[in-house]
Parts: C-alpha cells; structure tokens; sequence
C-alpha cells in the first residue's frame, strides 16, 4: 500500500514539473515584444500625455481601428483610409504618437488582395507635435487621376506646414517608396485651391494651386503679406513656385506691437477678447467674433445664427495666434482660427471648419475685423441723456425683437417676456449710465427660471448700435448689442457670457 501511494506522488511531482517547464516556455514567448495590431478606443488624453501599449483614447465615443501592425510603444491617434496606390483597393495610414518622440508618427499601410491584410510599408515622420493642429487626407492634388496623401498642422515653432506625397512601387526593388511632391512652410496660412475647371483643358480633375501667405521677413515693422503661388509641375512632377504677390498691410509701430506680442498666449488672448465685427459686411449680413479666453470660448454670431466652439488650444506665430476650437454641442466638429495682426484695431481671420477638408480661401468667416469700439459710433451732437433714452425708447416702440438662438422679445414699460417655443420667461429692465457708456439691468421673475432661456436676461448690459448697412459711420437702429458687463460704482468691465443680438422683427406695409 505504502509502495503505491509513493508511485503515485511521483507521478503527480512529475506531471507538475512538466506543466511548469511548459508554462515558462510559453510566457517567456509571449514577453517578447511582438508586433501586433491593435483595436484602439480614442480617448479624450491632453495633448502631450505619451502613450504606450494598452493606452486608449476616447473621443465622441468613436472607436478607430488600425489594421496595421503597431508596436508596443505606438499610440493610435486617427486613421486616414483612401486607395493611395491606383489598385482599386482601399489603403490605410495610420497617425500615432511613439513613447518619447513629440512629432506625429504616419504609418502607411498598403492593402495585399492576395493575403488580404494590410502591409506596413513605410513610416513618416511629421513636423507636427499637437494633434488637435493636425489634418491628414488623401486627395487628387494633380489632376492624374492618383491619390496624394497629405498633411497639414502648425509645428512647435508656430509655422503652418503641408506635405504631400505619392506611394509608388518599385518593381527592380520590389518595395513601395514615397515621393515627396509638396513641401510648405510658412508663418502664415497654407490653401489648396482648385483651379477653374472651364479654364482646365486636360483630362480628369482640375489639378490644385497652393497658395502661401507669409510676412516680409526682409522689413521688420512692415505687415505687408507676401502671397506665393504653387502649382503642379509636370515636367519636374512636383510643385513649384510660379508667381509671387505683395499684399500691402498697414504699418505697426514695433514698440506697440511688443506690448501685444510679449511671447505668451494670454497676452494676445487679452488683446483679442471683446466683440469684433467683420468690416466687408453690413446689415443683416453683419457677422461678429466674440473671444472669451478666461470662459475658454469663440463664439460667431450672424444674425439669428449663435456658434458656440470652446477653445482647446493655442500657439502663437510670428503676427498673431493660431487657435484650435470643438463645437460647444458636437465635440467631433473642428474649428480652426488663424489670427493675423493687420493694425492695432484691426486683426484678420482666416477660419477652417473642419480640419479633414480641404482648407480653402473661401470660408465666410474669412476676411478683417475690428474691434466693437461703441463710441466709435455714437454722434457727438448725440448727448449721452439722449442716447441713454434712446435704447429703452427703441426697445420699446420694436413690437418684436429676435434673438440668435431663435426666441422673441418684447419691451413695454420697463417688462420684456422672451417667448422660445412654449416656454416663456418673463421680468423688468432698467436703464444705466456710467461715464459716456450706456447699460441695461435686466432681471427676471421670480417663476419663470424654468424657461430655457433663463439665463439671458439677468444681470447688466452694455448696449450699443452696431454700423449700418448704407453708411458704416451712422448706427443701425434695428439691430442693438447687450455686451454682459460687471458694474461696479465708479469702474465697469466685461464679464463672462455671451453678447445678445437683438434684431427687430420687420414688418410688411399693412402692418402684418
């Protein structure tokens, strides 16, 4: 019995010995750093965190797939899918950040029908260090029918930079090699136009002319813009410069420019926050940019039309700032504002709603702005008694007035009632007066705090006519600016919220 049960033990011992030499054989395996490809959940990491193997990033709830072999340091970011190579078969690039390398990473991944899986071909290394600055799409820049993969973003000196390259087989070597057919870099603003497709006489798609806009580097203290002009060269199959204009700018002493441009975001932020409006529009056309950098907003505003975006990132470059922004309700929608210093009191906006397009010179926010200056508009034989009189008399003898997020408004005898849909929100209104500016005190009733459009009306206003459409001198008396303000006894400056917009609603000749 005793002889068993010691054959027995011995067996189990060595079974267990066994089990464990395999099982260290198999993990040590298993710890080698093997290539693998990755399902990554984006998430919402602040910009410069580094990521590594297992790291995920969350973004709108999106889940982005890189079918492409990534190694154990490699972050995926976004994923750009187009047919780069002409087979009829859908590559894929994919945008990471590799464990202590700032600049973005591009792996092109090309499709194999035969072993149906992607082939990680050739890495790319950007000059692009923000994520939240970088665009990456496939695009016939040339007109020959072949897809360019291009990129786009601000590098860490603040420059707007653009590349593009076509992926072409090498049959003697039997590998893929890029070709680099664009190389842009400015400390400006970078487009693609397409040419005029009547004025176009080859075959295929008109091909695209890559305007640069840069600073004379040559005059210190002048804002002229140098625009260049690239086009596509078929003889030395890239892009080469065909034609260079001088955009005269207004004269910026340097002293003064010092005093805005001090080297820091918040300098230049303080100097943009307010309301501007567009000086090419007028009248119900009139468009505005009101920066709040302490509420970590931008918002436009065009007639009944608010956009609200938040303000996620800075970087400033040689004659203003480039801003980063994500729609306030749809955190997938991009934003991008370039902010160039022309004089002063005048700044110009050149503005991409999402940075996955084709950046193009026609945005309707585009264009110079100026600082909403409310004396500027006020008529000295005008006494400030009169003008103080005026909004609460304009106010009320308006049967109607609108507002952008689409409610209404009606003044009389110093109570308003805003009716949004079915909900309605009634209180009082007082005029003020500080120095020569002008202020209404709204506050609401007591009840009506469940409208949806409660938080409109409480508090103080500075109130002010924006120009008019006829004559940009004279005020435009349908339409009137509530500014929130903090007043205090003997002092007044902004506070945080955004500025109201009533338009008057017009009526037809019968009165209807």
């Amino acid at each position: 019995m005793q002889k068993r049960i010691v054959i027995v033990v011995f067996i189990v011992v060595a079974a267990a010995i066994v089990l464990l030499a395999l099982n260290r054989n198999y993990f040590t395996s298993e710890q080698q750093d093997v290539v693998r490809a990755k399902l990554v959940v984006p998430s919402s990491a602040q910009e410069g965190e580094e990521g590594g193997e297992g790291s995920s990033l969350v973004t709108g709830g999106t889940i982005l797939s890189s079918f492409i072999n990534l190694n154990a340091d490699e972050t995926l970011l976004d994923v750009v899918s187009a047919d780069f190579t002409g087979d009829g078969f859908e590559d894929q690039v994919s945008v990471v950040r590799k464990a202590g390398v700032q600049n973005l990473q591009l792996l092109v991944g090309i499709y194999n029908p035969k072993t149906e899986s992607y082939e990680r071909v050739v890495d790319i290394a950007t000059q692009v260090e923000q994520i939240k600055t970088f665009s990456c799409y496939g695009l016939d820049l040339t007109g020959r029918n072949k897809i360019a993969l291009v990129y786009q973003g601000f590098d860490s000196a603040g420059n707007s930079t653009l590349r593009a390259y076509f992926v072409n087989y090498d049959d003697k070597a039997g590998l893929y090699r890029l070709q680099l057919i664009a190389d842009l870099k400015s400390n400006g603003a970078i487009y693609m136009q397409q040419e005029d497709e009547a004025a176009f006489s080859g075959t295929g798609n008109p091909p695209y002319v890559m305007m640069v806009y840069s600073s004379d580097m040559s005059r210190a203290e002048s804002s002229d813009q140098i625009q260049t002009f690239w086009s596509w060269s078929e003889r030395e199959q890239r892009y080469v410069q065909t034609k260079q204009n001088r955009i005269k700018g207004s004269s910026i002493k340097k002293g003064e420019l010092a005093k805005i441009q001090d080297g820091t975001v918040k300098t230049f932020a303080d100097y943009l926050g307010g309301l501007w409006y567009r000086t090419e529009t007028s009248g119900s056309g009139m468009r505005y940019v009101f920066f709040d950098y302490e509420a970590g907003q931008i918002v436009f505003l065009r007639g009944d039309e608010e956009e609200v975006y938040n303000w996620q990132s800075s970087a400033l470059h040689y004659r203003g700032m480039y801003i980063s922004t994500t729609n306030y309700e749809i955190e997938t929608l991009k934003r991008s504002v370039n902010v160039s210093l022309v004089d002063l009191e005048q700044i110009s906006l050149l503005v991409n709603d999402d940075v996955s397009m084709v950046i193009k010179e026609d945005n309707a926010w585009n264009g110079d702005y100026k600082k909403m200056k409310f004396s500027d508009f006020y008529s000295e034989s005008i006494s400030s008694s009169a003008m103080k009189s005026s909004y609460i008399y304009n106010l009320e003898s308006g049967s109607l007035w609108r507002m952008s997020d689409g409610s209404t408004v009606t003044f009389s005898d110093g109570s308003y009632k805003s009716v949004s849909g079915d909900k309605t929100l009634t209180g009082s209104y007082i005029a003020m007066q500080l120095g020569s500016d002008n202020f209404i005190q709204f506050r609401s009733d007591k009840g009506s705090q469940a409208s949806n459009v409660d938080s409109l009306f409480d508090g103080c206003y500075l109130a002010s006519y924006p120009p008019s459409a006829d004559d940009g001198s004279q005020i435009d008396e349908d339409r009137i600016i509530l500014q929130p303000y903090t007043v205090q006894l003997f002092d007044s400056f902004p506070s945080s919220g955004h500025p109201i917009i009533l338009t008057r609603e017009k009526t037809d000749s019968s009165g209807n």
